[in-house]
């Protein structure tokens, strides 16, 4: 393989140029099929390859990358990256990790060879099949927004003057859509999606439906006054909480006072109920991998232990720093860019009771569906104030829906008050949650 042989040539050079260094080599092939009307509204084929080079010299780093593969280009890519050490103070911390062997027996479950033996034809029909499950769920759905169906193949390889030479492979498979219904003047829009390495476990049908079940339960959503009650916050909306509060734990965040969780390891900080991992090794997890983008070994990491605060997401650079081992942390995705601290698969630990059971359990209070606003929640200090929609439960079942409503209030102090924690973890992308129930929160209304 001419690309492999590059690689090859490029090492041999740079052992004689700096003193140590590190190759990354990535390549992703892509589409993307959006359906509009029955009939395929756009078709997108990306593709990208190249490679990035990260030299260390008299402590200084210095880092360049090429998608022009060939002789030529490979020694322009090493006199970028020495020239751009120069300029730059130096580093006492800066290190490559030594190779070690990935401890995993676990089958990873993170390609999918079944999809290039599908027809274009095939996949073309599953985001048709995706629009037209939604339009056929009810005949208030009329309209339908991004049915898209893709997918990619990743491959990389890694090499560094210290012997690591670590190779990943993955597929990924995603599907989404947005569904409107309309009833009396009244419009509302319903979201889902689906993701996942295998492309067996995208049912597009299921996605369809599910988001126009969520735009017709919408329909006739009243306003409410301000009042506290239970609550009960669905899976996907704790995951975007959990994303807000992700990079608190890394090392980097912590260490330049711009986490919400500094000086708090070692504390009680959740409730009890909640605890949270990050597992690169996660089978079918999307950040799953054997080696991190340094290629360290992945590994599972517990952050929070039954309320209290334990772990610390590293990579290389930051663990000598610290004067600890690396976590497997270290996020690289292309060949553009170097690699830094990053979540794998970050989640929260099931409970036992699922979202019916929590519902029950609650009685009568707010099913959170959606929230507004939510990047403009303080990364730092965890301050949020959010619009919410949602669903009023009344005996443990739906009674109707709510719109116009608000929640403001801390990020930590939230996750504290959390009473029950369902079983119904869902993973988007790299984070994952379960529904919470939380026995009572302030919502504010019209009046």
């Amino acid at each position: 393989m001419r690309n492999a042989e590059l690689i090859e040539d490029l090492t041999k050079i740079l052992k004689n140029r700096v003193d140590e260094w590190e190759v990354f080599y990535s390549a992703q092939n892509g589409l993307s099929i959006e359906a509009k009307d029955g009939k395929v509204d756009a078709f997108k084929v990306s593709s990208s390859e190249g490679v990035g080079l990260r030299v260390f010299k008299d402590k200084r780093v210095g880092f360049s990358f090429t998608s022009i593969l060939s002789n030529e280009s490979m020694s322009e890519l090493i006199e970028n990256a020495v020239a751009g050490s120069r300029g730059v103070e130096p580093d006492e911390f800066l290190s490559l990790p030594s190779p070690v062997k990935s401890k995993s027996s676990k089958e990873l479950r993170l390609f999918d060879s079944s999809l290039d033996e599908v027809s274009e034809e095939d996949k073309i029909q599953k985001a048709i099949s995706l629009e037209q499950a939604a339009k056929d769920f009810d005949p208030r759905v009329t309209k339908v927004r991004k049915a898209v169906y893709g997918e990619s193949y990743f491959t990389s390889r890694l090499i560094n003057s210290m012997e690591v030479d670590a190779e990943h492979s993955a597929t990924f498979i995603s599907s989404s859509i947005m569904a409107v219904a309309e009833d009396r003047g009244d419009s509302q829009m319903g979201w889902e999606m689906g993701l996942s390495h295998l492309a067996k476990d995208i049912d597009v049908a299921k996605i369809g439906r599910d988001a126009a079940k969520r735009a017709v339960l919408m329909l006739g959503a009243r306003a409410i006054k301000t009042i506290k009650c239970p609550v009960v916050i669905e899976n996907i909306i704790v995951g975007e909480l959990m994303e807000l509060i992700a990079p608190s734990f890394q090392a980097d965040n912590l260490h330049k006072g711009k986490s919400m969780l500094k000086g708090k390891k070692g504390k009680k900080v959740f409730s009890p109920k909640v605890t949270i991992w990050d597992d690169g090794l996660l089978p079918n997890g999307w950040g799953t991998s054997l080696y991190d983008g340094e290629g360290v070994p992945r590994q599972k990491t517990c952050l929070v232990d039954k309320g209290v605060c334990t772990g610390v997401l590293y990579d290389t650079y930051w663990a000598k720093r610290e004067g600890t081992s690396s976590t497997g942390n270290a996020m690289r995705s292309h060949f553009k860019s170097i690699s830094t601290i990053g979540i794998s698969n970050l989640y929260m630990e099931k409970g036992d009771m699922d979202l019916n059971g929590l519902l029950k359990n609650m009685d009568n209070g707010l099913l959170i569906t959606n929230l507004l606003g939510v990047h403009t929640a303080n990364p730092i200090t965890g301050e949020f104030s959010f619009g919410v929609d949602g669903l009023w439960i009344e005996n443990g079942k739906v009674s109707h829906a709510i719109r116009g409503a608000a929640i403001s209030g801390n990020m930590l102090d939230l996750f504290s008050k959390t009473d029950a924690v369902g079983e119904d973890l869902r993973f988007l992308g790299r984070v994952g949650a379960p529904s919470l129930f939380i026995s009572e929160m302030e919502i504010s209304g019209m009046g």
